[in-house]
């Protein structure tokens, strides 16, 4: 019976049939037949020479009356001559019968076939090639024919999801770098920066190679290179799991150790060495979670994660699911699933980074509210001393003068420090308590003066807060800087309410020869400025401005930022 392969339009790979004979040397000497690309790379992986192979296969004469068919050849094969019924349709470098080629191909090799070198029924695929470069692991992975489209699908297929990982690792190469350089240059930034180095190392040699860009034969096979990389990405993993949950030394020793003895023993019993090395970082973290170490449990679930899809990966699980292959995004990303899991894990540390970056804002946030907080309160020292030591001197006048007025003096400082007192340890306090001190300092001090101090309120509606004692030191700032012997005050304190914010107006009809910028930077004003922010962090703004017949302080309180 005939079993010869037919092509009929769909994609045939040769290099899976048991048809291939094998030749040895320039005499061609016959060395056996019905091999699989397997089966004749056991036999050629053992010497170094000039080899032939033949593969056989049919075509019927209407489907060469259809589309073009084209060959790709993809192979670990230095040098080689392909031949179509003796007509030569690829030269993958330069073929030396006695010594190693000086130019190589690259892996894969795609060529149309003319028409015309095609008959209809049987046809013959000669390979002429050597194996001095390296004699090892001498494969022949791929000799297909198809249509242009179908292998410009398998290209997008088996590199989208590379691709899309390489952007996401590099992305996060970049965080982590910025991340070492900004905050203290911690040494589990820089590892993962090094990590997804590696892992884009990896996706940027995927892309190469299925786009024909690598060499076919090198010094280090590219099967060695890509399980290099991800072996060392495993080797990466477990250093930052030592510096992230802070280990002893001794740990890290003895997983370095368990390291060598499973990457060994999975080479000697043959089984797949990335599941088993991804189980250790896997079984570290698991030991973080028993001393509930921060996040390790989050970071536990991305590690298993990454063990369950190397699993899946290697048993090939999902790759014939209907809805799999109905899609080649999704056919693209089940190809690289261990990948996959590495990014589950990139985006776990950005979300630890950022959640940690927030904690940490918020810390300093508090800890200059609480700094804020202790300058004025020292600030508030400095201004009651002042003013007190000033009214118990008229005070003391008032005594032997006026006896009376000195009565009132009493009455007017005992209800301010009242008020003070209970307003003190409070971060808001009803506008009305405000008024209240404004006016009974104004009392006071009118009685000090000799001269009439009053305040006048416009569109309070009640209700409203206010830090404490912030319209009182801007009364006590006006007075002390915008009148001069018994010369009588007025102050109008107004109240504004936008869509976006309120607004509090003071004015006195005060005249001052001072700097106008003495009436902004004074301590006075250092004070309302803290306890504005303390309130409203980053949504006020004060203003003190000479205007006409007087002078003008204005707090702003925005709604929103």
């Amino acid at each position: 019976m005939d079993n010869t392969p037919e092509y009929s339009g769909s994609v045939i790979d040769l290099s899976t049939f048991q048809i291939a004979s094998l030749y040895h040397g320039s005499e061609k000497q016959f060395l056996a037949d019905s091999l699989s690309a397997r089966g004749l790379s056991g036999i050629v992986s053992q010497e170094r020479g000039l080899w032939y192979a033949t593969w056989q296969f049919r075509v019927s004469e209407e489907t060469l009356s259809q589309e073009d068919i084209w060959l790709e050849f993809r192979a670990n094969i230095h040098a080689a001559n392909l031949y179509l019924n003796g007509n030569l349709l690829v030269s993958h470098g330069v073929l030396q019968p006695t010594a190693p080629a000086k130019a190589g191909g690259k892996n894969i090799v795609r060529r149309r076939i003319p028409r015309e070198w095609l008959v209809p029924g049987h046809n013959q695929i000669e390979l002429e090639f050597t194996n001095y470069k390296r004699v090892e692991n001498t494969v022949i992975r791929d000799l297909s024919l198809g249509k242009y489209q179908d292998f410009q699908r398998q290209t997008a297929i088996m590199t989208t999801a590379p691709i899309l990982f390489l952007g996401i690792f590099l992305f996060v190469v970049l965080i982590n770098g910025v991340l070492y350089f900004s905050l203290d240059r911690k040494k589990v930034f820089l590892l993962l920066a090094l990590l997804f180095l590696v892992n884009s190392l990896s996706m940027l040699y995927e892309v190469l190679y299925w786009n024909g860009l690598v060499p076919a034969a090198s010094s280090l096979p590219s099967y060695a290179f890509r399980s290099g990389l991800e072996y060392l990405a495993y080797a990466l993993l477990l250093i930052i799991l030592f510096y992230e949950f802070a280990f002893t030394k001794r740990v890290m020793v003895v997983s370095a150790l368990i390291f060598l003895v499973v990457y060994l023993l999975a080479v000697l019993i043959n089984i797949n060495a990335a599941i088993a090395l991804s189980l250790l970082p896997f079984g570290l973290s698991c030991s973080a979670v028993r001393e509930r170490i921060k996040n390790s449990m989050l970071i536990t679930g991305s590690l298993l994660l990454l063990v369950l899809l190397n699993y899946l990966d290697d048993r090939n699980a999902l790759e014939d699911l209907d809805f799999i292959q109905s899609n080649y995004i999704l056919t693209s990303l089940v190809f690289k699933l261990d990948s996959l899991g590495m990014m589950a894990f990139a985006l776990v540390m950005i979300f630890i980074s950022a959640n940690s970056i927030l904690t940490k804002s918020k810390s300093l946030s508090q800890a200059n509210l609480k700094l804020e907080r202790l300058e004025y309160q020292f600030l508030q020292k400095l201004i009651l001393p002042h003013f007190m030591v000033n009214s118990l001197m008229s005070l003391q006048q008032l005594v032997l003068t006026a006896p009376e007025t000195a009565r009132k003096m009493i009455g007017a400082l005992s209800e301010e420090f009242h008020l003070l007192a209970s307003m003190s340890k409070k971060k808001l306090v009803p506008i009305e308590q405000e008024i209240d001190i404004c006016r009974a300092h104004l009392h006071i001090m009118g009685i000090q003066q000799k001269a009439d101090y009053a305040l006048e309120v416009r569109g309070m509606v009640g209700g409203e807060t206010i830090p404490p004692t912030v319209i009182h030191t801007l009364v006590e700032n006006g007075l002390t800087h915008g009148y001069s012997g018994s010369q009588n005050a007025r102050f109008v304190l107004s109240r504004e309410v936008t869509a976006t914010s309120t607004v509090y107006r003071l004015f006195n009809d005060g005249h001052t020869k001072a700097d106008p910028s003495f009436r902004t930077t004074g301590t006075g004003l250092k004070y309302v400025e803290a306890r504005l922010e303390e309130c409203y962090p980053g949504k006020w703004q004060l203003d003190s401005r000479k205007v006409d017949e007087g002078w003008e302080s204005v707090i702003e309180i925005r709604h929103r930022s």
